[in-house]
């Protein structure tokens, strides 16, 4: 079906994405962690920063395109 394949290539081929769950952030295909710590973490997009802030911040998982941030999220927004 044409809808379906439309579809799926509007939510899978992007140049970046960001998940937000309860206590758990994943952004796919950043550039660079530009700052790190308990409170804040900041992420250099292509053309913009991420800044991921709440309480005991952790990455989990940090891979070349990929990271899964822990904690209390309490935002994250577009600089």
């Amino acid at each position: 079906m044409k809808i379906l394949e439309n579809i799926r290539s509007f939510l899978y081929d992007k140049e970046y994405f960001i998940n937000i769950f309860d206590n758990y952030v994943y952004v796919f295909n950043y550039l660079d962690l530009i700052n790190f710590s308990e409170t804040a973490i900041q992420l250099q997009m292509e053309n913009f920063k991420v800044a991921v802030e709440g309480e005991n911040l952790s990455i989990v998982k940090m891979m070349e395109k990929e990271i899964l941030i822990e904690g209390t999220i309490k935002k994250v927004v577009k600089k």
